[in-house]
């Protein structure tokens, strides 16, 4: 196959030039270019090295930013440094006898002068530039279309699931080279579309190797997860613990990517999470499990690495919450008038008042993720990292042939209508439920409790300050992403929304997974058995011991005061720990992979933690006392203390 020639390679980078509004010819451009060859030399590179060559593209775009949209001077002239590359592309080829420089030349020659923003970009995602260059200078002068090994996967007899045509295009690249791979087992307990498989891995002679945990989802977001396991965890894990194996597996053809983790199985060669093992564990024993095992194992490095963090409740949990708000783009052509405008720092007061058909502008926005099947964006504010999280627009209507937008970008302005609020979302999402209540009240009543409708109070606790800690956390600490290992050891998987964080966020998660998947099975079906689960933990703040003469339920709810006093070691007060678990509990209420019933039952225990919040606040602010692992049981009675 021949390699593409200069002339099409500088067409694609002017078009990058001016899609990047930059009017100039730069070697960020031409290295683009080379990334947009289908099949090219430079994917094939990035695809050896995990990576897409679009999320290359979206770093590069981040780094060098898009230009003004007023142009200085006619024309795209080619900045010196690409003068510099274009000369030495056409040494390369003269020395071999050509006059017409090709992609490989070009490729040879950025990554030899080694000296601009597209090779800090590699840099930065773990490419070296100098081994690339080595890597394409050994390959033929001219390639052939090789064939791939078809690889055989079979599955296991009791393997429940079916995987998608990517899905198995995905795992055969993954373990090409060997003769058949088995896919014994697919880990339950997740939320999301990502899909955790059990993977043993056959030689052509026979030979088994061991099994390990491949993870296959978005190609972007398993090569952020790639990336935070990099900054977060690689150096932070205990000695027997999951680790990522080797690069991603990211197939330029595909949407999907694939990464795969240790596995280290029980003493009976099984491989288990903790939702699957506490079927048959104790509370007591579960309680001292999360204690020893996973708290003390992961603890050094992570929680316990605390520090002091004051915040203000959006900025770690509005991304929890559904967009605030989802625009059609309108584009004008000169600024209508009657539009609302939304910047940092946003006023929600103008957010409340936004209805449907209202225009709106939004500033200084970043981009958070780009779906060019919906023709939609979803952007963030971005006044700091933390804060990109927060206040998530969705903007509909995206003609992606026309303006291009990528991950990181800043968006200076951007006017759409609104089509639907996040009030609407949330509405619509408890309609879904089929709600035996007036869904309009300020009330939801449990028994002769009159708790606060979540939908209708939810927005004063985000502009609430807290004083905290923070630390790394895992952030999405459930029952699914908890393996159990040899000698019972801990094992986390899924690090894809770890970074650091509100400290007892974690816990506040795995409480909601324990009472979902263990405590919720225990009450009837229906209404009534969230509301009776929900007066459970209710009791349980209030120190009444009410399981109805249930061991299970008592069992449970003991383990749930536990997860509760481990929290209570990095919380400053209780009022911190319920606001966590309203906004926790709320966003599960919205969770379509969530049984009806386990929604039901989040919608109350988002009320009975508001309530909670609301009255801890006026106790703490008038009693200013901290709370320590020696009084966080001051809401138990003796009857739900563990020993």
């Amino acid at each position: 196959m021949s390699y593409v020639a200069l002339k099409d390679i500088l067409i694609a980078a002017r078009q990058e030039s001016h899609r990047m509004r930059h009017f100039y010819l730069g070697i960020e451009h031409l290295f683009i270019a080379l990334l947009e060859i289908h099949n090219g030399l430079a994917s094939g590179l990035l695809t050896e090295h995990g990576l897409t060559p679009s999320y290359v593209i979206d770093a590069i775009r981040r780094k060098v930013g898009k230009g003004s949209q007023h142009r200085l001077w006619a024309g795209i002239p080619n900045t010196p440094r690409t003068e510099l590359i274009l000369n030495i592309a056409q040494e390369m080829a003269m020395e071999e006898g050509r006059d017409a420089v090709n992609e490989r030349d070009l490729l040879l020659a950025i990554l030899d002068e080694n000296d601009s923003i597209a090779t800090r970009v590699l840099n930065a995602l773990g490419v070296s530039p100098d081994q690339a260059r080595d890597a394409i200078s050994n390959q033929p002068r001219t390639r052939t279309q090789t064939q791939q090994t078809f690889l055989k996967i079979e599955f296991a007899s009791d393997f429940e699931g079916h995987l998608t045509k990517d899905e198995l295009f995905v795992l055969r690249r993954m373990f090409h080279g060997y003769g058949r791979i088995v896919v014994e087992q697919q880990l339950t307990g997740g939320y999301t579309s990502a899909r955790l498989l059990v993977v043993r891995p056959i030689q052509v002679d026979n030979r088994a190797d061991a099994a390990v945990v491949v993870k296959i989802g978005n190609a972007d977001a398993i090569l952020d997860e790639a990336q935070r396991y990099e900054r977060y965890v690689k150096g932070t894990l205990p000695p027997l613990t999951a680790r990522l194996e080797d690069r991603p597996t990211a197939p330029e053809t595909c949407d999907l990517a694939a990464i795969r983790y240790t596995l280290i199985a029980d003493a009976n060669g099984r491989t288990q999470n903790l939702r699957d093992v506490i079927q048959d564990w104790s509370g007591d024993h579960l309680l001292s499990w999360l204690r020893q095992q996973l708290y003390e194992g992961f603890g050094e490095s992570w929680w316990k690495q605390s520090r002091p963090y004051r915040f203000e409740a959006w900025q770690e949990y509005d991304w929890l919450l559904p967009p605030v708000l989802t625009l059609e783009l309108f584009a004008p052509e000169k600024m209508p008038t009657g539009v609302h405008v939304l910047r940092h720092p946003v006023k929600r007061d103008v957010i409340r008042k936004l209805q449907y058909g209202d225009l709106v502008l939004v500033e200084n926005f970043i981009v958070q993720k780009v779906d060019r099947e919906r023709g939609a964006i979803q952007l963030g504010l971005s006044q700091g990292s933390h804060i990109t999280r927060a206040y998530k627009i969705e903007v509909r209507g995206i003609d992606f042939e026309q303006e291009t937008y990528f991950r990181g970008e800043v968006v200076e302005k951007l006017i759409g209508r609104v089509w639907k609020t996040r009030n609407e979302q949330l509405i619509n999402a408890l309609r879904i439920l089929e709600p035996d209540f007036n869904i309009d009240s300020r009330v939801v009543q449990l028994g002769d409790q009159a708790l606060p409708n979540p939908i209708a109070t939810y927005q004063t606790l985000l502009d609430a300050t807290v004083v905290a800690n923070l630390s790394t956390i895992h952030g999405d600490l459930h029952l699914g992403n908890i393996l159990v290992g040899p000698q019972l050891s801990a094992l986390l998987i899924d690090f894809g929304r770890t970074r650091d964080g509100h400290t007892i966020f974690d816990w506040v998660t795995l409480e909601m997974s324990l009472i979902n998947e263990r405590l919720r099975p225990l009450a009837a079906p229906g209404w009534e058995g969230a509301r009776q689960c929900a007066q459970w933990i209710a009791d349980l703040d209030s120190g009444q011991a009410s399981a109805n003469g249930n061991s299970v339920t008592a069992d449970m709810l003991n383990v749930i005061a536990g997860i509760r006093q481990i929290a209570s070691q990095h919380a400053n007060s209780w009022h911190e720990y319920y606001l966590a678990a309203a906004f926790v509990s709320l966003r599960a209420m919205t969770w379509t992979t969530l049984s009806v019933d386990g929604r039901r039952l989040m919608l109350y225990l988002s009320a009975l933690a508001i309530q909670r919040y609301q009255q801890r606040k006026l106790s703490d602010d008038s009693a200013r006392t901290d709370i320590h692992a020696s009084d966080a049981t001051d809401f138990m009675s003796n009857d739900w203390k563990s020993n």
